[in-house]
């Protein structure tokens, strides 16, 4: 259990007016995640930080703590009107900049409740829609469920001021989503309102108040203090102490709070986006997620993907799947749609790929469970950095793999470490990334460090597993593969990759001089800091993926048990031949 210690007033707190025992919060955690695992429409934030706010908001109710976890996904679906805004589009930026929404970033007291400053009218709502600017409320809120304890325990106190708010504000949301708006923020969200004080009201607030209150319910709606602009009265209830210095107080300059939650969601780009999220009900039958307007057309281009005739394949491949003994496979639809997808909606090739699969569970386990994800060994090689999915790009771009192929000891570890690695780390990716499904991937491999002692380990029997796990398996099209900091000697492992090599995938082999050719061909947005980008330190996606695995441990255990039983084969194996002396598949890059 990996949770923050809490100071000790504000532990007193969660144990007198939240239930919060200490010794029982495993296990009310290890239930939680049973009942997650169980519930096959929903795909849900598994880290303990995030699962014990809604315990807390719950007061440890376990039954209440499961339908709030339940609404809180399912408004994702319901409710787009709220969620608005991608983590990915600048807009969010933009939003902040104005100041418009920002969660106050100091506390009276260690046991005091968090302040979040709302100010609708400093939003130009030409520019901006009220629900745009709540949007990114509910990305702070995020943001302090998984940091903020004075939040999650001591609740929440919200100041809303309405100067400059017009009639041209409230015209831009109608009564629906004031309603949708409300579920979100009364009933789904994690922590406990404990006062709402409202500044500077205009002529007809009393109108939309009275418009509003009939959806509070009464706890909330007796915890409503309207000060306008009796700011005396207001300091009585939220201290001058966490206040901004426009507003009389010692909380610092608006310009350092905006700067300081600019910075803050910067930190979280990679949690965001690649954030799990609840699985949408459409096509039928068939449960994956829905694709944005611009994924969709790429798919229909591209890969051949037909909405309509979605559910029927997923179907289709399920009913064989029944009718193969030897296959212990995972029949989830997201994972089998990523399937078709990688193969262009081609049954014939899916079932190849599939088989192929799975049956590399038997016969290259030295590479695909070398190292078990749900053990120790695992998470050590991982933080040595040697295989990293790098962050999202916010345009359609091909997901990057960074393979570091130098960064590990030769006497502890070997390369197919690395592939072992990316091999759990890419069905994460294939679980919770359309675009990577659908745009593709590309692979950049560093070799500093690489020394002839390590391009010795790389024989044509390990090339062969390593291709056949990698690329003719793995449900990703592979868009080509770029080489920094190529030593000497590593000619001879690219003649031996070659040999397996369409025209095509080699024409997409680029090796690079300089960072800044890499520049060229990914956004800098997800480039490390260390390689001259901004996507965050290689440190910072390390640990990002540690806490995915850690996050996927139940998943993971249910993983190992797929595979195959050759002994129930009804034919003869498909798809590669991985022995010494067979043949071997050209690699297929897409």
């Amino acid at each position: 259990m990996s949770l923050r210690q809490l100071h000790p007033l504000l532990a007193a707190k969660a144990r007198e007016e939240l239930n919060e025992e200490p010794t029982r919060i495993e296990e009310s955690l290890r239930l939680l995640k049973e009942w997650i695992a169980v519930q096959p429409h929903l795909k849900v934030r598994t880290d303990d930080q995030w699962l014990v706010a809604f315990l807390r908001g719950c007061k440890y109710n376990l039954d209440k703590t499961k339908s709030k976890i339940d609404l809180y996904y399912t408004l994702r679906t319901t409710a787009p009107e709220v969620y608005c805004i991608k983590y990915s589009e600048s807009k969010i930026y933009s939003i902040l900049e104005t100041g418009a929404i920002l969660t106050m970033p100091k506390t009276k007291g260690p046991a005091d409740p968090r302040v979040i400053l709302l100010r609708p009218g400093w939003c130009n709502p030409s520019d901006f829609t009220f629900m745009e600017v709540m949007a990114v409320m509910l990305f702070q809120h995020q943001i302090s469920y998984m940091e903020d304890d004075n939040l999650t325990v001591a609740g929440m106190v919200n100041v809303v001021d309405l100067k400059g708010t017009s009639l041209s504000h409230i015209r831009q949301i109608s009564i629906f989503e004031i309603r949708k708006l409300i579920t979100v923020t009364q009933d789904a969200a994690a922590t406990r309102m404990k006062g709402v004080h409202i500044l500077n009201t205009m002529y007809f607030f009393e109108t939309c108040f009275n418009l509003v209150k009939h959806f509070l319910n009464d706890k909330i709606r007796k915890r409503f203090q309207i000060h306008n602009k009796n700011y005396e009265e207001f300091y009585k209830c939220v201290p001058r102490e966490v206040l901004p210095a426009e507003y009389g107080g010692d909380g610092g300059t608006m310009r350092e709070i905006i700067d300081y939650w600019k910075r803050k969601f910067r930190e979280y780009e990679v949690y965001y986006t690649n954030t799990v999220t609840r699985v949408s009900i459409v096509l039928g039958m068939a449960k994956i997620r829905e694709l944005s307007p611009e994924l969709a057309e790429i798919a229909k281009k591209e890969l051949n993907e037909n909405p309509k005739r979605t559910a029927n394949d997923i179907q289709h491949l399920k009913d064989w799947l029944a009718k193969e003994p030897h296959l212990r496979a995972r029949t989830d639809d997201q994972w089998l749609v990523a399937l078709l997808r990688g193969c262009k909606f081609s049954l014939e090739r899916v079932k190849e790929k599939l088989d192929l699969y799975y049956t590399l569970r038997t016969t290259a386990a030295d590479v695909t469970l070398r190292r078990k994800p749900t053990e120790p060994e695992f998470l050590e090689f991982l933080r040595l950095g040697t295989c990293l999915i790098l962050p999202k790009s916010s345009t359609l771009h091909p997901r990057a793999i960074l393979i570091r192929a130098g960064r590990f000891d030769m006497n502890k570890y070997d390369v197919t470490d690395i592939m072992c690695i990316l091999y759990y780390m890419v069905q994460i990716l294939v679980m919770e990334d359309d675009a990577a499904s659908i745009v593709g991937t590309i692979i950049v491999v560093d070799y500093e460090g690489c020394t002839m002692s390590h391009l010795t380990l790389v024989n044509p029997s390990v090339l062969r597993k390593l291709v056949a796990v990698s690329q003719d398996s793995l449900p990703l099209r592979l868009k080509g593969s770029h080489h920094l900091n190529v030593p000497t000697g590593v000619e001879i492992v690219f003649k031996l990759v070659s040999g397996f090599l369409n025209s095509k995938a080699k024409e997409r082999l680029k090796i690079h001089k300089t960072y800044e050719e890499l520049h060229a061909v990914l956004p800098k947005e997800v480039i490390p800091a260390e390689y001259g980008g901004s996507g965050g330190t290689v440190a910072d996606i390390t640990k990002y993926w540690e806490n995915k695995i850690i996050e996927y441990k139940d998943w993971m255990i249910e993983e190992m048990k797929f595979g195959t039983d050759e002994s129930l084969r009804l034919g003869k194996p498909q798809g590669v031949d991985i022995s010494n002396t067979g043949s071997f598949r050209a690699l297929e890059i897409d």
